[in-house]
C-alpha cells in the first residue's frame, strides 16, 4: 500500500456506537480513516455521499435494508463501488471459532465480533492490496481492545427482555453461517425445512438469554426468520 493510500476511508456500519468508535481507533492506528454509522439509513446515506475503500458491515445492522441489500448497493449500484466489504458476525459465542460462513452474499470476508480488534486491520490491509511486510504492528491501547471485547460480549445479554431485537440478532447470525441453504430455498417454507436444526439451536440460545416463558404458539425466532426471508423475496409457499 503506497503512501498515497495511507488514509483510505473505511465506513464502519455497526449498531453499537462505542464498538464502532473503538474499531475506528484501531483502524486509525493502521493508517486508515474511519467513518462510523449505526443504522442502515445512515450507512446508505454515507455510501451515496462519499467514497470509501471498504465497508465493515454488521450483519444485524438495524433499519430498513437487509445486509445483502447493502452489499449489493456497495459493490454494484454506487457510481464508485466500494472495493472491499467485510461482514461482522452479530453475536459472540464460545463455539464461534468452529464455524465458518457458507455464504457471504457478495462480501469479501467476515470477522467474528470479538476478533475485530486483532483480525479486522489485517483483513482490510490484505483486501486493499497492502504489502504484508509494511503493515503497522497492532499497538492500540489495551483499553480500546477491551472495549471491543466487552461490547461483543454484552450485545446479546443486553437484549434480555427485548424479544424482537434479541431474535433479530440471533437470526442474522444464523443466516450468515447457513447461507448456502438460505440461497438454496425457493420459498419461506422450504427455508424453514432446510434450516430446521439451525432454527432449533437458535431457539435454545434465545431461551438461554431470555428464560421468561413465552405464550403458547409464540415463536420469536421463527417470526424473525420469516421476516428476513421476505427480504430475500421468498414467498411463503410450500417446500418444492
Amino acid at each position: 500500500m503506497s503512501e498515497g493510500q495511507a488514509k483510505l476511508k473505511i465506513l464502519v456500519a455497526h449498531e453499537r456506537l462505542a464498538l464502532g468508535q473503538a474499531i475506528g481507533r484501531v483502524l486509525a492506528a493502521q493508517g486508515f480513516a474511519a467513518v462510523t454509522v449505526t443504522d442502515t439509513a445512515a450507512a446508505e446515506q454515507a455510501m451515496r455521499g462519499d467514497m470509501f475503500a471498504a465497508l465493515v458491515l454488521d450483519v444485524a445492522l438495524p433499519g430498513g435494508k437487509a445486509c445483502h441489500e447493502l452489499i449489493q448497493l456497495a459493490k454494484f449500484e454506487l457510481p464508485a463501488p466500494i472495493p472491499a466489504v467485510v461482514l461482522v458476525a452479530s453475536v459472540f459465542r464460545k463455539t464461534s471459532y468452529k464455524r465458518r460462513p457458507t455464504q457471504l452474499y457478495g462480501a469479501d470476508d467476515y470477522v467474528e465480533i470479538h476478533r475485530l480488534g486483532d483480525q479486522l486491520p489485517g483483513k482490510l490491509w490484505h483486501l486493499l492490496g497492502g504489502d504484508p511486510a509494511a503493515m503497522p504492528g497492532l499497538v492500540e491501547a489495551e483499553a480500546v481492545l477491551s472495549t471491543i471485547q466487552d461490547e461483543g460480549d454484552q450485545r446479546l445479554f443486553e437484549q434480555r427482555g427485548r424479544t424482537l431485537r434479541l431474535s433479530e440478532l440471533i437470526v442474522a447470525d444464523l443466516i450468515l453461517y447457513a447461507g448456502d441453504r438460505v440461497l438454496a430455498a425457493t420459498t419461506q417454507a422450504e427455508a424453514r425445512e432446510l434450516l430446521a436444526n439451525d432454527l432449533e439451536s437458535a431457539r435454545q440460545l434465545f431461551r438461554q438469554i431470555n428464560p421468561v416463558p413465552l405464550a403458547p404458539g409464540v415463536d420469536p425466532i421463527g417470526a424473525a426468520f420469516d421476516d428476513m426471508m421476505r427480504m430475500f423475496n421468498l414467498d411463503p409457499g410450500e417446500p418444492r
